[in-house]
C-alpha cells in the first residue's frame, strides 16, 4: 500500500544512496570517508527494504527480501570505527576485529536456508508474518543484527564521558548534535526490537520513518555545518590535551575570569617589567601552567598576549588624545622601548603607529 510514510521512506533511501555515492567518488578519499560511504549505503539498503515490503513490491523481487540483515549487522561496527577516529589517532589501531564482524557472520549462517529458498516460499513466509508475527528464529537473528548498534552507542557515549567535560559538552552545539544523531539511531533500534517481539505489524515502517527523519536531519546538518566532523575532532583533541595537561585540576572559566580582572581592570600589562613569572604569581599558577593556558586557550604566547592589550589601549588613546605624542602613549601602556612598540604594533595591526593615527583623521 503506497502512502505518505512509504514515500518518505523511499525518498530517504534515495537520499542515503546519493550520500554514499558522494563519499565514494570524492577525489581525496580516506578510510573515514569510505566508512561514511558504507554507513549511508547500508542505511539506503535498510530503507529500500522497508519501502519494498511496505508497498508490496517485494512480491516482484522476493529474493531481495531480508537480504539487508547481514549489512545491518555491520552498521554498528562501522559506527564504532567511524567515531573511534575521534578518540585514537594511532595508525592501525581502529581496524575491524573478528569479534566485531562475528554478528554479521552469524546472521548469514542463520539466514542461509531462507536465502536459498524459492520465491514462492519467501512470499508465503512474509504473508504468514503479517498474520502470526515473526518466528522466534528470525526474531533472534534480527536481534543479533541490531545488537552491534547498541554496542556502538555505548562506545560513543562512554568515550564522550571519558574525554569530554560536561561544561564543554553543554557549551558545544557540535557535540550535542553528535549525541542526538547517535541517540536517535539507538532509539530507532530499541523501537524495532520492541515491535519485533510484541508483533506490531507496522514496527518496521515506524523504525524506517525515524531513520528517514534522521537522514533528512543529517542532510540539513551537512548543509549548515559542512565542517561538523572537523570541529568535533578539534574539540576532542583539545579536551585530550587538557586532561593530560597541568591545568586539569583548574576550572578554566575561573582562570579566564581572573585573567580578565588583571588585564581589564587592574591593567597589569602597563607594568613595563611584567613577566611570565609575575603574571603567573598573580594568577596563582606556575609559569608552565600559565604558558600552557595562554598558548592553548588564548592562542597566544605570553608576549603576544600582553602586547595585544597594550596595543588595544594604544589605539583607544590615539583616538581620544590625538594631541599626545606617540611614544609617550606607548610608554604609558607598558612598552619598554620604541623598537618593541613599533614592531609589535605593525605585526598586529599591519601598519605603523603613525600610519594608523593618520587614518583616524581621514
Amino acid at each position: 500500500m503506497w502512502n505518505l510514510t512509504s514515500s518518505l521512506i523511499g525518498f530517504s533511501a534515495g537520499l542515503s544512496l546519493l550520500f554514499a555515492w558522494g563519499e565514494f567518488i570524492r577525489k581525496n578519499t580516506t578510510s573515514q570517508t569510505q566508512v561514511q560511504g558504507l554507513l549511508f549505503l547500508f542505511a539506503a539498503m535498510f530503507q529500500a527494504h522497508t519501502f519494498f515490503t511496505s508497498t508490496g513490491l517485494y512480491k516482484f523481487y522476493p529474493h531481495f527480501y531480508l537480504i539487508h540483515l547481514p549489512f545491518t549487522a555491520c552498521i554498528g561496527v562501522l559506527l564504532k570505527r567511524y567515531f573511534s577516529e575521534l578518540w585514537d589517532e594511532s595508525p592501525g589501531k581502529n581496524k575491524f576485529s573478528f569479534w566485531e564482524l562475528l554478528p554479521a557472520g552469524i546472521v548469514i549462517v542463520l539466514m542461509m536456508p531462507f536465502y536459498f529458498s524459492s520465491a514462492e516460499n519467501k512470499i508465503a513466509i512474509h504473508s504468514k508474518y503479517l498474520a502470526e508475527g515473526v518466528p522466534f528464529l528470525f526474531q533472534i537473528t534480527i536481534l543479533i543484527a541490531v545488537s552491534p548498534i547498541f554496542y556502538a552507542a555505548f562506545y560513543v557515549f562512554t568515550q564522550m564521558a571519558k574525554y569530554i567535560r560536561y561544561e564543554r559538552f553543554k557549551n558545544s552545539a557540535h557535540l550535542r548534535l553528535v549525541a542526538i544523531v547517535v541517540g536517535i539511531g539507538t532509539f530507532s533500534s530499541l523501537v524495532g526490537i520492541y515491535t519485533l517481539f510484541f508483533h506490531q505489524r507496522h514496527g518496521l515502517e515506524l523504525v524506517s520513518t525515524l531513520i528517514a527523519l534522521l537522514l533528512i536531519g543529517v542532510y540539513l546538518l551537512r548543509q549548515k555545518s559542512p565542517e561538523l566532523w572537523g570541529e568535533v575532532q578539534r574539540i576532542v583533541i583539545e579536551e585530550k590535551k587538557y586532561q593530560t595537561s597541568q591545568l586539569s585540576g583548574f576550572d578554566l572559566e575561573t582562570l579566564q575570569s581572573r585573567l580578565n580582572h588583571l588585564m581589564e581592570e587592574k591593567k597589569i600589562y602597563r607594568d613595563e617589567n611584567i613577566s611570565l613569572e609575575k603574571l603567573a604569581k598573580e594568577m596563582d599558577l606556575s609559569e608552565h601552567q600559565l604558558s600552557e593556558y595562554l598558548n592553548l586557550h588564548q592562542k597566544k604566547n605570553f608576549f603576544q598576549f600582553v602586547n595585544h592589550y597594550r596595543i588595544r589601549e594604544t589605539k583607544e588613546l590615539f583616538s581620544l588624545h590625538p594631541e599626545r605624542n606617540i611614544l609617550t602613549i606607548a610608554f604609558d601602556v607598558g612598552f619598554p622601548s620604541k623598537s618593541t612598540f613599533y614592531d609589535a604594533f605593525k605585526r598586529e595591526v599591519g601598519i605603523s603607529p603613525s600610519e594608523f593615527r593618520k587614518s583616524l583623521k581621514v
